[in-house]
């Protein structure tokens, strides 16, 4: 995920990641980094909620869309699918209380 995203990113950009990997990361740092001089930068504390105010800022203007990330929509009655799915393929997975059991 890390490499896709820094092979995604203009000449000269920055990621910045929140969280933790449950593994390491597989990077080539001279392809996806040093030749194209992208700034690679991790949060932590306070800077942490900054970050999300200014996520936020994007997603209410319209700059950006993440809905891409949503693979599954499922109703509360389905908790336990959406569990297994996220053991797969799944991306975010979304429980819905206005779903309901037809």
């Amino acid at each position: 995920m890390l490499a896709a995203a820094l092979g995604s990113l203009r000449i000269g950009g920055t990621v910045v990641t929140i969280g933790h990997p449950s593994r390491p990361p597989e990077v080539d740092v001279a392809t996806l980094i040093n030749k194209r001089g992208i700034t690679l930068r991790g949060i932590y504390g306070r800077r942490l909620w900054e970050t999300w105010e200014q996520l936020v800022s994007l997603l209410d203007s319209g700059r950006l869309d993440l809905q891409w990330l949503v693979t599954h929509r499922l109703g509360l009655h389905e908790a336990e699918t959406a569990v297994e799915l996220l053991t797969g393929e799944a991306g975010k997975v979304l429980l819905d209380p206005s779903i309901t059991q037809e």
